[in-house]
């Protein structure tokens, strides 16, 4: 006896509720972004792995520990995308002109990390991009968007928004330099992955799980002591347009993002669950992630939800019934034939199904089961007299018509 070929570990499968849930999410995702003038856009799912190795960082968990490389033929390394902000500046390196390029996608990216709830090796995001922008305006209106799509989905109270800045470039070497000396008196104190860090790069011990390692960070030099005129400038532009439009947020010191190309505007939409992984929706802006990976330099700034993590916290509205439905139901799918019946049917703006049975009786409970509205019940005496059955489910009415005189359009309201 064969065994049954399982999931691969780490993925799932789509269906039913979920989703149902999953298209609603992406309706309402594209709605939106269509509204505010963004462009739509399929990257491939597979990129050179030097993409993400100069742009995400080479000391990220993403990169160093999470991506699934391999060899293609003509000893190319080859990965599966593991976000989808890489592969948009890849694209906007080569495409951009002059202004702004708003690009939204969506689908599958992959992480081999641990499984858990909410967590899947191949998973779905949602992604906007703002590219050619450096000013403040567009930081804002990536988190106002965001804010209104977690607002329409049915989340609205059900997370807080926090932010950051963390500076440019510049600002950051001179924090780097500071938080170096202070880490480097407490080296042994450090987790096995922060002691590596610490070396190469710095900054990434912020953002490390390990608890021990956060409770020596608390009492760390902050970033924002670092930050320049214009850098606190830009972040108050920021944060006074959120308050004049209503969005409230909780500023947060040790709120850096886990990628390395980002500059300025950190922010992290997180449920109100006490527990590690409570982030729903993140991003920043990253002005330097271009010309990492391009000889351009072009800012840009964009966020990332993902799909599954939405899908466990959303509601879905019921849809009102727009359309009837209907049961072909034959005892004999050559009568389909005879009397044209798909053609008749599929002319209506109505919801069928054909089912062949020789029990009438099974075709009824198969109707009555699957909430049918109606019924067009062909068996062999209403074949042999041309004839058909038209049985309203609901009304418990039926009436057998002549098939030349049938007009289902009037019979089905």
């Amino acid at each position: 006896m064969k065994n049954n070929i399982n999931l691969v570990k780490g993925t799932h499968d789509l269906f039913g509720l979920d989703l149902e849930k999953y298209n609603y999410i992406l309706e309402n995702f594209k709605n939106i972004c269509n509204q505010y003038s963004f462009k739509e856009i399929i990257t491939p799912i597979i990129e050179q792995e030097e993409l993400f190795v100069r742009g995400v960082g080479e000391m990220t968990d993403i990169v160093s520990k999470e991506m699934y490389t391999f060899i293609d033929q003509g000893e190319k390394k080859i990965c599966l995308r593991p976000e989808a902000t890489s592969g948009i500046a890849r694209f906007a390196a080569s495409n951009y002109e002059s202004g702004f390029m708003k690009l939204f996608t969506y689908g599958p990216m992959f992480r081999r990390e641990r499984p858990q709830k909410g967590r899947y090796r191949q998973f779905n995001q949602l992604n906007i991009e703002i590219i050619g922008d450096e000013s403040f305006y567009s930081d804002f209106e990536v988190i106002y968007i965001a804010n209104s799509l977690l607002d329409s989905i049915g989340l609205k109270n059900k997370f807080k928004l926090l932010i950051n800045s963390i500076g440019t470039k510049e600002d950051q070497m001179n924090y780097s330099k500071a938080l170096y000396e202070f880490l480097k008196l407490k080296e042994d104190q450090l987790s096995e992955v922060s002691q590596k860090r610490l070396e190469k790069n710095t900054l990434r011990i912020l953002d490390s799980k390990d608890l021990n390692d956060q409770l020596i960070i608390s009492t760390a030099p902050k970033l924002k002591e670092f930050l320049s005129i214009k850098s606190l400038d830009f972040y108050k532009g920021v944060k006074d347009l959120l308050s004049s439009h209503g969005v409230e947020f909780i500023e947060d010191d040790l709120l850096v993002r886990g990628l390395d190309y980002y500059s300025h505007t950190a922010f992290e939409f997180q449920t109100f669950e006490d527990k590690r992984q409570n982030t729903i929706l993140a991003g920043g802006r990253y002005d330097e992630l271009i010309s990492l990976i391009s000889s351009r330099n072009i800012p840009g700034i964009g966020w990332a939800a993902g799909i599954e993590r939405l899908i466990d916290l959303i509601s879905i509205p019921e849809k009102p019934l727009i359309k009837k439905s209907i049961l072909i139901a034959v005892q004999n799918l050559s009568y389909i034939s005879q009397y044209k019946l798909i053609n008749i049917v599929s002319k209506l703006d109505v919801q069928f199904e054909v089912k062949s049975n020789n029990n009438i009786k099974k075709l009824f409970t198969y109707a009555d089961k699957n909430n049918y509205d109606y019924i067009a019940l062909v068996g062999e005496e209403e074949f042999s007299s041309s004839s058909i059955v038209i049985k309203n489910l609901k009304l418990k009415e039926q009436k057998k018509i002549l098939i030349k005189d049938l007009d289902l359009s009037n019979e089905i309201r």
